[in-house]
Parts: structure tokens; C-alpha cells; sequence
């Protein structure tokens, strides 16, 4: 996404953010729950958040690692950070 890092000088984060999951294909469940795991909440916190069982949050992020290629919430951190800036 060129101009990228202009765009997040302004302030415009979330949107940039959300772009990246749309390009994911995120459903608004894994949507809610991959902003959950940018901000650092745990599965656990995530779950009680969302009034869910810890084993819902546990595949809906799976889901969500699967679809952005990577192996787990760090991986994830690391690749958003990754498309936002380059």
C-alpha cells in the first residue's frame, strides 16, 4: 500500500488497519477479535470481552493467523506492522 507510512503520521491507524483486514477477508467476528490481539488482550481477556467460550476465541484466531500466513499473535503484530510501514 504506497504512502502508507504518510497516511499513518496523520493519524489514520485504524483505517490503514482496517484495510489490511479487509484485504484478509476477516469475518466481523475475526475482525473484532485480530483488533483485540493488536491491542495485547489475551484469548482469555478476549473471550470475557466478547461474552465467548476461550475455545470460540481459539479458533476464530487460528482463522485469522491461517488467512494472514502466519503462526501466532506475534507473527501477526510483526506482519501488520510490516505492510503498514513498507
Amino acid at each position: 500500500m504506497p504512502g502508507t507510512a504518510r497516511r499513518l503520521t496523520a493519524g489514520a491507524f485504524t483505517a490503514v488497519v482496517n484495510e489490511y483486514f479487509d484485504a484478509l477477508d476477516l469475518t466481523s467476528a475475526e475482525r473484532e477479535v485480530a483488533w483485540y490481539i493488536v491491542k495485547g488482550f489475551s484469548q482469555s481477556e478476549i473471550a470475557r470481552l466478547r461474552s465467548t467460550a476461550d475455545g470460540t476465541v481459539r479458533v476464530q484466531s487460528t482463522a485469522i493467523y491461517c488467512k494472514a500466513g502466519v503462526a501466532g499473535k506475534s507473527q501477526l503484530l510483526s506482519q501488520i506492522l510490516e505492510d503498514l510501514l513498507y
